[in-house]
């Protein structure tokens, strides 16, 4: 797969398109609908990789909760690209990052379609580049990739119209993503792609305990959902 080959990792050049979370199991939709977020009912289904996912979306970024539903394929698939959900997706092992960060290039930055090439195996089965084999094996920090144009949200707003009426209007009122807040056990000790986003100010991550806070609309109302309560390391400040 042919990209561009960034000089850096920075704000002017990537944002975040979507974070995924590694859970046990299936997460219980009925907590996030009585907060008044509004979830796609329908699991997504990875069968390379052994795993499902259901999704929040929003208008600039929206979080995937993923979860192992057979084993012995996420096991091969974590032989075969380094990837390891299994891994990420035990909550009783606080040292390993249950999280993922994908990363799209900002529009004004996007390439032409002439610059990747759809055609190759790779482009066709993975759709995403890792930044460095380090991070890759990096269980203790987040999994960070770059997403093309042909999956990033923006597309899948165009290619989908119904998409933003059906799944991104929360009764609660949430609309865009505006700050991203990452504890890991290795926040002290990043490999240089995590660093430089944090540097950057694309994502703020520190030391601690895995979780993610999510800030949306510069937190206007005040408001805060805790779904650490169901087991989830997640926080979303509104």
């Amino acid at each position: 797969m042919k990209t561009l080959l960034l000089p850096s990792v920075n704000s002017s050049l990537l944002e975040v398109d979507h974070i995924f979370i590694c859970v046990e199991s299936a997460p219980e939709l009925d907590f996030f609908a009585k907060q008044g977020l509004t979830l796609a009912q329908t699991s997504v289904e990875q069968p390379e990789r052994g795993t499902a996912s259901h999704i929040i979306f929003f208008e600039n970024f929206y979080l995937e909760f993923v979860w192992i539903e057979d084993e012995v394929a996420a096991e091969i698939y974590a032989v075969r690209t380094g990837i390891d959900f299994l891994a990420r997706s035990r909550r009783y092992d606080r040292k390993i990052s249950p999280f993922g960060m994908a990363l799209r290039q900002q529009s004004r930055t996007r390439p032409s379609l002439d610059e990747y090439d759809f055609r190759s195996p790779l482009a066709e089965s993975e759709l995403l580049l890792s930044f460095s084999s380090e991070n890759l094996v990096a269980q203790t920090e987040p999994l960070c990739f770059v997403i093309p144009d042909a999956i990033a949200l923006p597309r899948l707003k165009r290619n989908f119209p119904n998409l933003q009426q059906q799944w991104m209007s929360h009764a609660l009122g949430l609309k865009k993503m505006t700050g991203i807040e990452i504890s890991a056990v290795s926040g002290d000790h990043l490999t240089q792609p995590l660093s430089l986003l944090s540097q950057d100010g694309v994502v703020q991550i520190e030391s601690g305990s895995p979780c993610v806070q999510l800030t949306f609309d510069n937190r206007v109302q005040r408001g805060i959902i805790d779904a650490r309560k169901i087991d989830i390391p997640l926080v979303l400040k509104f």
